[in-house]
């Protein structure tokens, strides 16, 4: 009974742990700076063939917006590691979700 306690407390111990170090890679990878980008600069820079806009809003939130880029592809917000790769590197990525 005894061990089987102390085997649940260690456990727990590495299981909270584990969820700290999550915690702490989260937070690192939120403090990345990501460029910004303004409206006019975006408008200049529509119909280059250098630029790729994705419009990375929810599907739900796209469907009901009046408002699109119509350039844009629509890529899903959650998703990012499985459509990250198709896009070339040598082009300008631009992405919105408003």
């Amino acid at each position: 009974m005894l061990l089987r306690k102390a085997l649940g407390a260690i456990g727990f111990f590495f299981t909270l742990l584990a969820a700290i170090a999550a915690c702490f890679a989260m937070a690192s990878a939120a403090s990345v700076e990501v460029p910004r980008i303004s409206v006019e600069k975006t408008k200049e820079l529509l119909g280059s063939p250098d630029v790729v806009i994705i419009d990375v809003r929810t599907a739900k939130t796209w469907w009901r917006s009046p408002t699109k880029i119509l350039s844009a592809v629509r890529e899903e917000p959650g998703a990012v590691e499985k459509w990250a790769g198709k896009y070339p590197k040598d082009k300008i990525l631009i992405l919105y979700c408003s």
